[in-house]
């Protein structure tokens, strides 16, 4: 316990990797609204702009865990979360 909570202090002082995790946390809300969105609409010119705004929020999401990943690894985000069971997709 006390190895992860050093590891935490660690983060907190990359600011990169914590500007990434900023980030990555904001797109995660970007990807909801927007699937709140896309529930909403019915015309079919607005369910386009709603899929190309998913299509692109989730490969913004996409490359962020990437670029976490080959910064900080899994043991980053885990520590980051809180979560021990998190899985990379």
């Amino acid at each position: 316990m006390r190895k992860v909570h050093r590891f935490r202090r660690d983060i907190a002082r990359d600011d990169s990797l914590q500007e990434l995790f900023n980030e990555l946390s904001d797109m995660r809300n970007t990807l909801e609204e927007a699937y709140m969105r896309f529930n909403l609409v019915s015309e079919p010119e607005l369910v386009d702009a709603c899929v190309y705004e998913i299509n692109a929020a989730q490969s913004r999401y996409n490359y962020l865990l990437r670029v976490i990943k080959e910064n900080g690894g899994e043991a980053a985000f885990k520590a980051f979360t809180g979560k021990e069971d998190v899985a990379w997709v």
